[in-house]
């Protein structure tokens, strides 16, 4: 099954496009950084570190103790690197329904991102040792990490703060195009792989239930030993639950993990069918 799994993927128009986009989705991000909203942000560094912790940490953790529990099941690999994903655009748009914290939201998925080349292979090299079956090259990841994220991240960043005339009606229409395309894929992507999806998907579903669940009774259980207010506290979860699914669909692709894109989709689906109503209900 794995191999037509594969073909499927390599057949796949929509995963063809991924790929080339995530370079263009981070430019894009770096953009969106300000000094201003990371000033904020890091004006209270409590509330900061214990996001950043929850997300570069707790979340792989919860994804590594989830890959044991279900450690029969094709996808215990998979949710063990989706939740090393940073968040996304989703994030954002949701934050700003919720009436979030959108300079955190902002900054979080900025810093997460910056770093996820790092944080990932590092988190992959502990995911090899505890899982059979999955190896990688370190230094190979590493650099099509830094090579699909970090720099073009850099540059949006770096043309931003020096003010080119260029940047915000570039700005403007890739917040557009993004968004149209993000929408796009989450058709076209279900669409391609609809086979796998309905013969895996009770299998899958458990294993994103279980996911979901984790997620909100630690961050539920671990923001009530800090001192973060409810505005604070729920852009957190929503940060933490909403993973970057284009990112999710490239790990797939540069790991030859083409399980993943199945488990990607349907995490990314349920997540939605969760966090978007849950950011649309007027806060109390």
């Amino acid at each position: 099954m794995l191999d037509n799994l594969q073909a499927l993927v390599d057949a796949s128009i929509t995963f063809k496009t991924i790929p080339p986009m995530i370079p263009i989705l981070f430019y894009f991000l770096g953009t969106q950084s300000s000094l201003v909203n990371i000033k904020e942000t890091f004006s209270n560094k409590d509330t900061f570190l214990y996001a950043l912790l929850f997300q570069v940490v707790m979340l792989p953790l919860i994804g590594l103790v989830l890959s044991q529990v279900f450690s029969n099941s094709i996808f215990s690999l998979s949710i063990a690197i989706v939740l090393l994903a940073p968040g996304g655009l989703i994030s954002g748009i949701l934050t700003y329904f919720k009436k979030g914290n959108i300079p955190l939201s902002v900054t979080l998925t900025s810093i997460t991102s910056l770093v996820s080349p790092l944080t990932t292979v590092l988190w992959l090299s502990v995911i090899s040792v505890n899982l059979e079956g999955f190896d990688f090259n370190f230094v190979q990841t590493l650099l099509q990490l830094i090579v699909l994220i970090f720099i073009p991240y850099l540059i949006g960043f770096i043309l931003n703060f020096k003010g080119f005339s260029f940047v915000t009606p570039l700005s403007i229409f890739l917040d557009k195009f993004l968004k149209i395309y993000v929408l796009i894929i989450t058709f076209t992507g279900p669409f391609e792989l609809r086979e796998p999806l309905v013969e895996y998907f009770g299998e899958s579903v458990v294993i994103v239930a279980c996911s979901i669940v984790s997620i909100f009774l630690l961050q539920n259980l671990t923001s009530k030993l800090t001192d973060i207010n409810k505005v604070d506290d729920r852009t957190i979860l929503i940060e933490a639950l909403c993973q970057n699914f284009p990112i999710v669909l490239t790990f797939s692709i540069i790991l030859g993990i083409p399980e993943m894109a199945v488990f990607g989709v349907i995490y990314y689906l349920m997540t939605l069918t969760v966090v978007v109503p849950f950011s649309l209900i007027k806060s109390n």
